[in-house]
């Protein structure tokens, strides 16, 4: 890594605190460059807006959750490809709460290109996850949307309610996420049918 992207990294770490701590719109530029040890004038080289700096922060971390995101292969089962999903989410979650709070209350305030971009690279995570879970049971009675929207609800609380000592660590956190998500899909037309 060159030393301008490592700076910038470290800008961005920044950024991410604030936003998370104070929100978009309590930060200031001069904020920005008082936390990342720049004068007001030397910010700008590096971000030219809050504007950018919000859209830089968001892309980063769906950069990340991308990463983590299984591509199927001929040994892996849908399911253990959700679970490995989970896990991943669960961990960018777990161990960047500040950025990921960014993500969940202030994407929204992103304008023009960066707003499309940003809402784009959002729908496309959020796919994946509902095609991974229309593999597991095609015939279910509910959308895969619906149940991604589910899974996704219960993974992006877990940084107010996960304790280690308690839930046990991320992979066994993992698991009972999983085996509950399932228990509930899997028996979902079973309930159904009493509902109705």
């Amino acid at each position: 890594m060159q030393a301008h992207d490592s700076r910038l990294e470290s800008i961005l770490d920044s950024v991410e605190a604030l936003f998370a701590r104070d929100g978009y719109h309590a930060t200031s530029m001069r904020d920005i460059a008082d936390a990342s040890g720049l004068s007001v004038a030397g910010i700008y080289y590096y971000i030219p807006s809050k504007q950018i700096a919000l859209a830089m922060v968001c892309e980063r971390i769906f950069d990340r959750l991308d990463a983590g995101v299984p591509t199927p292969d001929s040994a892996a089962t849908p399911i253990e490809l959700l679970q490995r999903f989970v896990r991943s989410h669960l961990r960018y979650v777990l161990a960047n709460d500040s950025a990921y709070r960014v993500l969940l209350h202030d994407m929204e305030l992103l304008e023009g290109a960066a707003s499309e971009r940003v809402r784009l690279r959002k729908r496309n995570y959020f796919r994946s996850l509902a095609h991974m879970i229309a593999r597991i049971d095609p015939a279910a009675r509910f959308t895969a949307r619906l149940a991604a929207g589910a899974l996704f609800g219960m993974l992006n609380w877990a940084p107010t309610w996960y304790r280690a000592e308690i839930d046990g660590n991320c992979d066994q956190a993992t698991d009972a996420l999983t085996s509950l998500f399932l228990g509930g899909l899997l028996a979902s037309g079973n309930v159904a049918e009493a509902l109705l």
